[in-house]
């Protein structure tokens, strides 16, 4: 018959029933929602390549936290009887010598023996997900993560959200008590923030990835015309305005270098607008909404690509 006795010691969740969680490897702090994702005790670590049992990934504060738990339930279940049966057996003993030349007193200042609950807050992080494979809730810090139920990267859903965003942005720009100067210069903005975002998409998909995009230029995902040839054409020949989509990367390029004004470099990449030299380019809502539905679109594309490369032979 084993002595081993197992004390159950209920971890608490925060205010939005999510866990905190740490990796044994890179020691980096994430939370999930229990109940959410998949019916499994198996865990990966959303930043690095760890995997291992769900039990592995208790936080030092949680561990803290169940040791002084089980510290005070072992001294209610097993010390404190024992110091009250010797409480008893002095009152005992004090009550047999009351009358006798040589008397026993005893004194206790009690058996409620308490030590203090080490109890915590799990931390706030940057960006919360709901996994559109398996339906897990998470949270990491920084932006891009890989789910830790079913190891889906959340690269594509943080990008499509992102282009969602810029398209609320210039919904809210459009309202007609907006002043028309103010309009005009957020387009450039909206421009700037979808590129920004393939841009973030783009480094996070080089360091899961290498093979799959070359190291120079550094900036690959700022330059479609040199993505695409790196990717084998595959966007030229998939996208549904491939033409345009470079046009608006080189419109963004004269707006973050050269105030918008139409130069030598852009009219030798963009012929058609040779008339324009030294004229300043003029970013309209039509454009936008068309560069924002093909954001979407070149994301999808780039997503196929990296999930299961394009074989081009049959292209």
């Amino acid at each position: 018959m084993s002595d081993e006795t197992k004390i159950s010691v209920n971890i608490p969740t925060d205010e939005n029933g999510m866990i905190g969680r740490e990796c044994l490897e890179c020691e980096r702090y994430f939370k999930l929602k229990p109940g959410t994702g998949l019916p499994t005790d198996h865990c990966h670590c959303p930043y690095c390549e760890y995997e291992g049992d769900a039990d592995k990934f208790w936080t030092p504060a949680q561990i803290e936290y169940a040791e002084s738990i089980v510290v005070n339930q072992v001294i209610g279940q097993y010390l404190k009887p024992s110091l009250d049966r010797l409480n008893k057996s002095f009152k005992e003993l004090e009550r047999k010598t009351r009358n006798n030349f040589i008397q026993f007193k005893f004194q206790s200042s009690g058996t409620d023996i308490q030590l203090p609950i080490k109890h915590y807050d799990e931390l706030e992080l940057e960006t919360s997900v709901l996994c559109d494979s398996c339906g897990l809730e998470f949270a990491v810090f920084g932006v891009f993560a890989r789910c830790p139920d079913c190891k889906n990267l959340n690269a594509f859903l943080i990008y499509t959200k992102s282009i969602e965003t810029t398209y609320k942005k210039l919904e809210i720009f459009m309202k007609p008590d907006v002043p028309i100067e103010i309009r005009n210069d957020s387009f450039k903005f909206i421009l700037s923030d979808c590129i920004a975002a393939f841009d973030a998409l783009g480094k996070e998909l080089r360091s899961k990835k290498t093979s799959l995009f070359p190291d120079r230029p550094k900036n690959l995902f700022q330059n479609i015309f040199q993505l695409n040839k790196d990717m084998g054409e595959v966007i030229s020949k998939k996208h549904s305005h491939f033409d345009f989509l470079h046009k608006m990367f080189q419109v963004r390029h004269l707006f973050e270098h050269n105030m918008g004004v139409i130069d030598d470099d852009f009219i030798k990449k963009i012929p058609a607008y040779k008339d324009r030299l030294g004229m300043k380019y003029k970013i309209t809502e039509q454009e936008l909404n068309l560069f924002i539905n093909s954001m979407r679109e070149l994301g999808s594309i780039v997503e196929s690509y990296f999930e299961a490369p394009i074989n081009l032979d049959s292209l």
